[in-house]
């Protein structure tokens, strides 16, 4: 059994379902579907909503910032700046587009 991940005219992610083949989910339940990749390296696994990339075979999540910049050899999105790695925690600041140390869990 395969992941397939039915697409729309946008090559955006509506579904994801596991069967036999690409052929049977559109015999059965129409549209366009793709092979979604699932635990496979260098692929990133599909989730509704999620934007298909034909040339690659790969998926990406949804923008989460305006400033972010899709990465064209991963398929994720990364800030424009590196997070800090100085064992704090942060979190992004997009009015910024700057990371800032994340306030103490309560």
């Amino acid at each position: 059994m395969v992941h397939f991940a039915q697409i729309d005219t946008n090559n955006m992610v509506s579904r994801i379902i596991v069967c036999d083949s690409k052929e049977w989910c559109e015999s059965r339940l129409g549209g366009k579907w793709v092979h979604a990749y699932y635990k496979t390296p260098g692929k990133n696994s599909a989730n509704k909503g999620f934007t298909y990339y034909p040339e690659a075979e790969n998926f990406s999540a949804p923008q989460p910032y305006p400033s972010w910049i899709l990465n064209t050899e991963t398929y994720k999105w990364e800030a424009p700046m590196p997070q800090p790695d100085d064992g704090q925690g942060y979190k992004w600041n997009e009015e910024t587009t700057s990371w800032v140390v994340a306030p103490p869990m309560q």
